[in-house]
């Protein structure tokens, strides 16, 4: 095959399996691929559609981007196409995946079979195309969730909190709720700071608005403390993405010598790379301020301690929203218990009530973390009944 855009197919081996009718080759990578990411029995037709899918190229990367494309461009598109079709769509080995799931978003896996089921090169061309506009290419378009170190990973099985397990916490979710919704549907929109006592549902929110907007096309990326220097590169590849990203930086806090806080000021206002309309970051911290203060910080006269707290604030106030998560008093602690409880369609006894007393004070204090743990143990305890 000699192709103008798709031409990097070309060097892929099961496809030279095909060509050269080499079938243990051709089989060899059917199966691998099948059993890891496959999602039809028809393996050969997915094999190729899944690589255009993921494939990057100069109309994958237009389409992603929401940019036009030309009729030059597409009418040798369709050429390659025609060639792909006959050559490669013509094959059929009929391989049943074991049926595992692949994490994969069900968007991505739709799109997927809608190509494999293609009954033309046109048809198969302009599927692949509203693809790379509605998912992009490559691994940003295949998950709701990643984490980054270096490099992006999926994340297959994601968390599936919901609000409704997140009791007294009305004002912080409807927040959030507002300000993610304007984001996903493309209104201005403001970075988040969730901040306050330890296990009061900072996380746990962030992750409710994943399960909440995955359908709309929100994605969250975990972000380590560690690269946050690798943000503006990271934004930058986002930026020609059509789907809307969290970066989220978990449990956030620097000491007042740390350089990563300078380069997330920097990231999220101060470079002279536009910030890109379709990434926010979010971040938790048990710090308003996120910089901790210590005695040294005080000393050096008016003028000194004034830089030092200018200098503190200045992160924070990067971020549009703070929100803060205090700990339940006693009765707030209680009725989240007895509401989690009813969930699992357990009625809160005066029993009950000693024993989620008993158990926060043996176990970390008032928090939602705390009544969550008392009532995993309730649950666990009446199944084994």
């Amino acid at each position: 095959m000699d192709l103008f855009v798709f031409n990097s197919i070309e060097n892929d081996p099961c496809v030279n399996g095909i060509i050269e009718k080499n079938d243990t080759v051709v089989l060899r990578n059917i199966i691998s691929f099948a059993e890891t990411e496959g999602v039809t029995t028809n393996s050969i037709r997915e094999y190729v559609a899944a690589y255009l899918a993921n494939d990057d190229n100069i109309l994958s990367s237009l389409a992603q981007s929401g940019k036009k494309i030309g009729n030059d461009l597409y009418r040798l598109a369709l050429l390659d196409m025609e060639q792909i079709y006959k050559k490669l769509f013509s094959i059929s080995i009929k391989y049943s995946p074991s049926g595992n799931d692949t994490g994969f978003c069900e968007g991505y896996i739709e799109s997927i079979k809608g190509m494999t089921a293609a009954k033309s090169a046109s048809e198969l061309l302009e599927r692949l195309v509203r693809h790379y506009r509605n998912f992009g290419s490559g691994i940003l378009g295949k998950y709701i969730a990643y984490k980054y170190d270096g490099r992006l990973e999926g994340i297959a099985d994601t968390d599936k909190t919901t609000f409704d397990s997140l009791i007294g916490l009305e004002h912080q979710k409807q927040v959030l709720i507002e300000n993610t919704e304007a984001f996903v549907n493309g209104k201005p929109a403001n970075n988040v700071l969730l901040f306050g006592d330890r296990g009061t549902g900072k996380s746990s929110s962030v992750k409710a608005l994943l399960n909440m907007f995955a359908s709309d096309g929100l994605r969250v990326i975990e972000f380590p403390k560690s690269c946050i220097r690798d943000i503006p590169s990271l934004t930058a590849t986002l930026s020609g993405k059509p789907n809307k990203y969290i970066i989220f930086l978990d449990d956030l806090s620097f000491e007042s010598h740390d350089a990563e806080y300078k380069a997330l000021k920097t990231a999220m206002e101060g470079q002279l790379q536009a910030h890109p309309e379709n990434v926010l970051i979010y971040a938790t911290s048990n710090r308003r301020h996120l910089i901790k203060e210590t005695y040294e910080d005080r000393q050096g006269g008016e003028m000194h301690v004034n830089d030092n707290m200018q200098e503190t604030l200045s992160l924070a106030e990067r971020f549009g929203i703070s929100l803060v998560f205090s700990a339940p008093n006693q009765k707030e602690y209680l009725h989240i218990v007895e509401e989690l409880l009813k969930s699992h369609g357990i009625e809160m006894t005066a029993e009950l009530e000693k024993k989620a007393v008993v158990w926060q004070m043996n176990y970390g204090g008032k928090s939602a973390r705390c009544a969550k743990q008392f009532v995993a143990s309730c649950v666990a305890k009446k199944v084994n009944k």
